[in-house]
C-alpha cells in the first residue's frame, strides 16, 4: 500500500467518526430517531439509572467502528531508529518526525571511535623520523630542560619551573601508574633526541610517540539532519542532497527493512555514501576527485560490542 493510500485513510479515518458525531447530536437529531428513550428525555419523562451511560456506549461503539486501522503507515515509517557499524567503530541514532507532504525529517546524532590504523604504524613511524631528522634546532629550543623534569617527575615532585606546586600535585597524583610511566617514557625519548639528534635517538621517539597514539581512541559526536522521501518501487525512504563543491558531491542516505527479517517491525538499516558526479576535477585540497570516499557506509539493527583496544580516550566536540 503506498504512502499516499495511507496518507488518504488517515485523513477518511478522522472524517468519518466526525460526520456519524455530527449527525448523531446535529438537528437532525439522528440518534433521538433511532433511539425512543431519547425522545422521552426531551419531554422530560425520567429515565431508568444507567440508560444514558448505555446510549453513550452504544454511540461511542458507533463512532469506533467507522474508524479505519490507519497504524499501517505509522509502521512504514523511522520513528527513532538506533544502528550500528562494527566495522568502523560508529553508531547513529535518528529521530524521525512525522512525514509531511510526503517528506520525512530525520535528527541524527552520530558517535564514531577512531583510532590510528595500526597497518600503517611502520609508515607512520618512517615518516616521524624524517621529520624529526629534518626539524631545525629553533623547534628544540626546550631540550635543556628535560633532565630537570625527569629526574623531578620522577622523584614525584612539581619540576623546578611549575609555579603552582600544588595544583600540580594534584593533578600528577590523580594519574594512574600506567599514565605516569607513558608520560616519562616520552619525555626520555626527547631527551635523548635532544642530546644525540641521530637516526637512532629519533627512531626511539618516533616510536614512543606511535605506542601512545595507537593506544589512544578518539570519540567523535555530531549532529545532522536529513529529509528523506519514500521510494515505493525500491521500499525505502532515501535522501540525496546535492552539494556545491567542485567534485559535484552528492550526499545519499536510505533507510530500508532488514532483509533477513520476514515480517514487518520497527527495526531499520541505515546506508550512507558520498556519489561524485565530477571525478575529473580538484578537491579543496587540491586532490584528485576520483580519490574521494564513495563507501558504502552500512548501518545495521543488529548491534552490540566491538574491540577497540584503547588506553586513553580523547573525547572531540
Amino acid at each position: 500500500m503506498s504512502v499516499q493510500i495511507k496518507a488518504a485513510l488517515i485523513v477518511a479515518g478522522a472524517i468519518l467518526p466526525a460526520t456519524a458525531m455530527y449527525l448523531c447530536f446535529s438537528p437532525y437529531q439522528s440518534c433521538v430517531r433511532a433511539y425512543p428513550l431519547y425522545r422521552k428525555r426531551r419531554t422530560d419523562a425520567p429515565l431508568p439509572r444507567g440508560t444514558e451511560r448505555l446510549q453513550v456506549r452504544k454511540l461511542v461503539a458507533i463512532a469506533l467502528a467507522l474508524m479505519p486501522v490507519t497504524s499501517a503507515f505509522a509502521s512504514d515509517t523511522p520513528g527513532t531508529v538506533y544502528v550500528q557499524n562494527t566495522n568502523e567503530k560508529s553508531a547513529i541514532t535518528a529521530h524521525c518526525d512525522l512525514p509531511v507532504a510526503g517528506e520525512l525529517k530525520c535528527h541524527f546524532t552520530q558517535m564514531t571511535v577512531s583510532k590510528p590504523d595500526d597497518t600503517q604504524a611502520e609508515t607512520r613511524i618512517a615518516n616521524q623520523i624524517a621529520n624529526l631528522l629534518k626539524a631545525p634546532a629553533s623547534e628544540l629550543k626546550g631540550c635543556d630542560s628535560y633532565p630537570a623534569i625527569l629526574d623531578a617527575l620522577e622523584a614525584g615532585k612539581a619540576p623546578p619551573d611549575v609555579t603552582d606546586k600544588k595544583a600540580f600535585d594534584d593533578n600528577w597524583g590523580k594519574q594512574p601508574p600506567e599514565a605516569k610511566a607513558d608520560t616519562i617514557k616520552i619525555l626520555k625519548a626527547l631527551a635523548g633526541f635532544c642530546t644525540a639528534r641521530d637516526r637512532a635517538s629519533a627512531e626511539a621517539m618516533a616510536r614512543a610517540g606511535e605506542e601512545l597514539d595507537s593506544a589512544t581512541c578518539r570519540i567523535s559526536n555530531w549532529t545532522f539532519d536529513r529529509t528523506f522521501t519514500y521510494n515505493v518501487a525500491a521500499k525505502r525512504w532515501q535522501s540525496t542532497v546535492q552539494n556545491t563543491d567542485s567534485c559535484g558531491t552528492i550526499d545519499y542516505g536510505e533507510f530500508s527493512r532488514p532483509p533477513e527479517l520476514k515480517n514487518e517491525s520497527v527495526l531499520w538499516n541505515y546506508m550512507a555514501k558520498t556519489i561524485v558526479t565530477n571525478p575529473n576535477g580538484k578537491n579543496y585540497f587540491d586532490q584528485s576527485c576520483s580519490t574521494t570516499d564513495q563507501t558504502e557506509h552500512r548501518y545495521t539493527w543488529q548491534t552490540g560490542k566491538f574491540y577497540a583496544n584503547c588506553r586513553y580516550l580523547q573525547l572531540s566536540p
